[in-house]
């Protein structure tokens, strides 16, 4: 991933200049013959053959059907670089008429809760404009966080503070939740949640084939850890391998069905960029620089710590991962491997806010002093460690 200071060929296309080292050996700027360079090529044929792989996984006939599929986009550089990925997968298949159709939605959920859902021309907005510029190919929605309070696949009255009865609009409601939660852990831990909860609502609800999730080897080995650290150790091969996954709803809060299951349904959540380390994406946009330029600086921005003690444990883990990710890239993909070895526990149970299954033994033990789950709102509540935790502290 750092620039290589022996003299050997390129060992993808044997070319004499080969100024970077990839997974230790040299690698060129310029394929052989090519405009292209071997290292994009390299990242971009990972994304393009896990792309393949959810195709082939999700064929349910000999004839072809759309591939129509949703992406969240955060404006880092692993989502930036899907995107990218996506776009270019679409101009192939519009080339081709024998191929299926390809139709990628990218959705950037913005979670400022200082302005409302309806306002006009937010940063957000601003931004994900020159992302279609860039990306004509593919289809783009901006969606304020406060629209996940509409979503039935998270059990609202499980919540305290979110109980549809309340005054004030949704994102205050949501603001007067994250104010709230006891810790700034909780409060990235049920963000992500949120934004997770509102991307597969979007796709169950506008019929796509399946969730693309934009993390890297290295950000997949950091949710893990933070994973198991915030109490759903249980649930890490549901949130971290590829595959299908069960979704939830339940009725509202409010009326006789509240937190109730209402119905099931299984939807493929997948990682293109999952065989993809983290440098190898900041130097694949180093090569890129039309890519480059649209991430915004605080996404680049040195990541030093002066203290531990304003940061979630996500972010301590990501940080973490970030430093060991050179001299140790093994050890961190191994953490991904390995997490891809672990059989998915099936079970009947599954949590009421984060969504995964429940470990109906292991809770109440791990729980210790918090107990069992307590009777709210006229109805035992159904949640996971990890996310009572993440509530309640």
């Amino acid at each position: 991933m750092a620039e290589s200071q022996d003299s050997r060929p390129c060992k993808r296309c044997k070319a004499t200049d080969a100024p970077y080292r990839l997974r230790n050996d040299p690698t060129c700027q310029t394929l052989n013959r090519s405009p292209r360079n071997c290292y994009v090529e390299y990242v971009e044929g990972k994304a393009g053959r896990r792309l393949g792989a959810l195709a082939r996984d999700t064929r349910t006939s000999a004839k072809p059907a759309p591939r129509r599929y949703i992406a969240g986009l955060s404006f880092g550089p692993s989502s930036t670089v899907m995107t990218h990925v996506l776009d270019d997968s679409a101009k192939f298949h519009s080339s081709r008429r024998s191929s299926p159709a390809f139709e990628p939605l990218v959705v950037h959920v913005d979670t400022e809760l200082s302005h409302t859902a309806d306002k006009e021309d937010t940063p957000a907005q601003r931004l994900l404009a020159k992302y279609r510029e860039r990306f004509p190919n593919v289809s783009f929605e901006c969606v304020h966080l406060s629209k996940a309070l509409g979503v039935r696949t998270v059990d609202w009255s499980s919540l305290p503070g979110l109980r549809e009865q309340e005054d004030g609009n949704d994102t205050e409601r949501l603001r007067r939740f994250f104010d709230s939660l006891p810790s700034i852990t909780s409060k990235a831990d049920i963000l992500r949640l949120l934004i997770r909860h509102l991307l597969l609502h979007m796709a169950l609800d506008k019929s796509y084939t399946a969730l693309l999730l934009g993390h890297s080897t290295t950000a997949l080995a950091s949710l893990t850890l933070s994973e198991v650290v915030n109490g759903r150790g249980y649930a890490v091969p549901w949130q971290i391998n590829d595959g299908p996954y069960t979704v939830c709803t339940y009725g509202p809060s409010s009326g006789a069905s509240g937190g109730k299951e209402t119905s099931r349904a299984e939807l493929p959540v997948y990682y293109p960029l999952r065989e993809v380390f983290r440098n190898e994406i900041m130097l694949y946009l180093g090569l890129m620089p039309s890519l480059r330029k649209l991430i915004p600086a605080d996404s680049a921005a040195s990541r030093s710590v002066v203290s531990h003690k304003d940061l979630s444990i996500d972010e301590v883990m990501s940080r973490y991962f970030d430093g060991v990710e050179g001299p140790y890239s093994g050890i961190v993909a191994n953490v991904v491997r390995t997490t891809g070895k672990l059989d998915r526990v099936a079970g009947d149970g599954f949590c009421h806010m984060c969504g995964m299954t429940l470990d109906e033994q292991g809770d109440s033990r791990w729980a210790g002093e918090l107990g069992d789950d307590l009777e709210e709102h006229g109805h035992q509540a159904r949640l996971c460690y990890g996310c009572k935790r993440s509530i309640r502290g």
